[in-house]
């Protein structure tokens, strides 16, 4: 009989040894970060160096009729002393915007040395009060008087007034525009009254009430009551509801009402 062979023992797998890497990457990317961060800074100092980054021209641009450049270079010289990075172009602006004849300022760099300042000045349409300007928006300001500027319209009004003084003249052109007159001033008083002198010199007393309807009316008999005297018309008096005073240069006061296409007038007494 055959001997069986011994069976050889099975080999005990060895353990194996594995190196832990679970530090590696956070331990990586925090190096990563570190010298990523210090490099920004260096480069962030460098970029604010302005010996390195200088502002070498200041671009000033507008259409000035009462502005001064030089008002501006004198703001905008010691801002950009800080070089082209660094400088603060928010407070460039804040700065040259208070400028009295200034509407709107935009201010921007321009690659790689310059900064670009775009100014709008502002454009006048109407003296307000004693001493400011209305523009088209209805803005009020208050510059340095400017004498070739006396032939602007002369309104005035309550705070806050400006814009419904400013609409109400431009209502007033349109209705005037076929006796060839215009609104030399307006005025809109306390009591919210209107008052107005034409080119001609002519004062309309306009009151509160219907205002443009009050002028309609008196666009409508105006060619009548020039017929109806002779020399100047000082004043119209449109505060009545059936019709209106006139005056005349000289005469005596007027009292005309206009019935059905007619006008009737009569003297009341001496003007002095």
């Amino acid at each position: 009989m055959a001997k069986k062979k011994p069976q050889a023992k099975r080999k005990q797998d060895k353990p194996q040894v594995r190196l832990g890497v679970d530090w590696l990457k956070p331990t990586l990317a925090l190096v990563t970060l570190v010298a990523s961060a210090g490099g920004l800074a260096l480069l962030l100092e460098w970029m604010n160096d302005p010996v390195e980054w200088p502002v070498q021209s200041v671009r000033i641009e507008g259409e000035f009729r009462h502005l001064q450049r030089t008002d501006i270079q004198t703001i905008v010289e010691p801002l950009v002393v800080d070089g082209f990075f660094a400088m603060d172009v928010v407070a460039v602006q804040q700065r040259i915007q208070p400028l009295p004849w200034v509407d709107q300022v935009s201010v921007r760099r321009v690659w790689p040395d310059v900064l670009s300042i775009q100014v709008r000045e502002q454009q006048p349409v109407a003296h307000w009060g004693a001493r400011g300007f209305l523009n088209a928006r209805a803005q009020a300001f208050e510059p340095q008087q400017a004498p070739e500027l006396a032939q602007l319209p002369h309104f005035s009004g309550p705070e806050g007034y400006e814009r419904r003084v400013l609409e109400m003249y431009g209502r007033m052109q349109v209705l005037l525009k076929p006796l060839k007159l215009g609104v030399g001033s307006l005025q809109l008083d306390a009591r919210r009254t209107w008052r107005a002198r034409l080119s001609n010199g002519l004062v309309l007393e306009v009151g509160r009430g219907h205002p443009m309807q009050r002028v309609a009316r008196f666009v409508r008999v105006y060619p009548a009551i020039l017929a109806a005297g002779e020399g100047r018309v000082l004043s119209v008096d449109l505060r009545y509801s059936n019709g209106f005073a006139v005056r005349w240069q000289a005469r005596d006061e007027v009292n005309c009402e206009a019935r059905e296409g007619t006008l009737g007038c009569k003297a009341t007494g001496s003007v002095g």
